[in-house]
């Protein structure tokens, strides 16, 4: 049901039966289907099967119904030595949070960082069928396609991405998504501390496709393949205690939210941070030959096409005119210092 352009479908083991039969009859059903309005209950959704990763595992332990867990809540964990903490992003994902294991002599409250946040990177470039930005302030018209960005996207040249079937011939419009967050300044825990404080760190990081209804079809979610050392992993939420993991995710994982009795970090910043940001389509997946458009609200989100075309190729220009002073706040001792709350997660084996 789905046109990955440039991607691999991979599937796990124990959901192939039920994803091989899914995509058969979808198949079946959108034969006769053109793009559009369906005009009856025998056509599928045209969205259905635009994940260009992989489902992740449904929790399962004799029924697909566990209480205290969510399949939409689906993250990946590293465990490991804080100095050897992959990065999220390098992985293909965003960093979530960290939380920590094994606490050594905790005699003092790790020093906060904050550094500057730059311009706001695109997030999401989708294509749009059957609608223009220079007309409608609201954009209705549905997304045919999406490109696959890499985490805080740099510009350079992108042709994977995913069509829904049947794809038009062509598309009317590009709308990129900036990168949420009104905040300046990024903080974090000073490295050294952290590995002076615990003995283990957990990376979580997460990632899922919003274009994606092929995975939730199933009850899942469409992730990313973990990186080597990286695990699938499921929060537990339920209210009593977790005697044992479901067999889905085998594994347990506890870990702290940090040192308790240490006030917040935060920051103070001098300045704010400026830039501009602009997309280029192209005609070949080179990005070789531009596509001529109009950035019709000149903010670089909305971007008109002419008529006929569909860009098999996007990059994007960013340019950062100013950046802010930041610093830190927060790390001080308020009260007796303790491992803070435990997280409960549920994970497979490391990949």
């Amino acid at each position: 049901m789905t046109r990955a352009i440039g991607t691999t479908w991979i599937r796990t083991t124990s959901m192939g039966a039920a994803l091989l039969a899914l995509g058969a009859g979808a198949a079946l059903l959108g034969a006769s289907c053109n793009f559009g309005p369906c005009p009856g209950i025998d056509c599928p959704d045209p969205h259905a099967g635009t994940c260009p990763w992989r489902c992740a595992e449904p929790v399962w332990d004799g029924s697909y119904s566990v209480d205290g867990f969510e399949n939409r809540r689906v993250r990946v964990a590293w465990v490991g030595s804080p100095r050897d903490a992959p990065d999220c992003e390098a992985s293909n994902y965003n960093h979530f949070r960290d939380y920590y294991q094994e606490p050594k002599s905790l005699d003092r409250c790790p020093r906060c960082v904050a550094e500057p946040r730059r311009g706001r990177r695109y997030e999401r470039v989708e294509l749009v069928k059957g609608d223009n930005c220079t007309e409608d302030v609201v954009i209705e018209a549905p997304t045919v396609s999406e490109f696959v960005l890499p985490p805080h996207w740099d510009g350079s040249c992108v042709s994977q991405r995913t069509d829904v079937v049947p794809a038009p011939d062509d598309v009317d419009l590009g709308w990129g998504t900036a990168e949420y967050g009104l905040w300046d300044c990024d903080t974090s825990l000073s490295l050294e501390d952290v590995d002076a404080l615990w003995g283990k760190i957990v990376r979580v990081c997460e990632r899922t496709w919003p274009m994606d209804q092929y995975c939730a079809k199933i009850g899942s979610e469409c992730i990313p393949v973990p990186a080597p050392g990286f695990r699938e992993c499921l929060q537990y939420f339920g209210e009593d205690e977790l005697q044992a993991c479901p067999r889905s995710h085998p594994e347990l994982v506890r870990a702290h939210s940090g040192v308790e009795g240490c006030t917040e970090c935060d920051y103070d910043a001098d300045g704010d941070r400026s830039g501009t940001r602009t997309l280029t389509f192209y005609a070949d997946e080179q990005c070789s030959q531009p596509i001529p458009s109009t950035d019709a609200r000149g903010n670089g989100q909305c971007f008109d096409l002419p008529p006929g075309v569909f860009p098999r190729s996007v990059s994007a220009t960013l340019t950062v005119e100013s950046i802010p002073v930041c610093e830190p706040r927060g790390g001080e001792q308020e009260g007796e210092l303790r491992p803070g709350g435990v997280a409960t997660f549920c994970c497979g084996p490391p990949a």
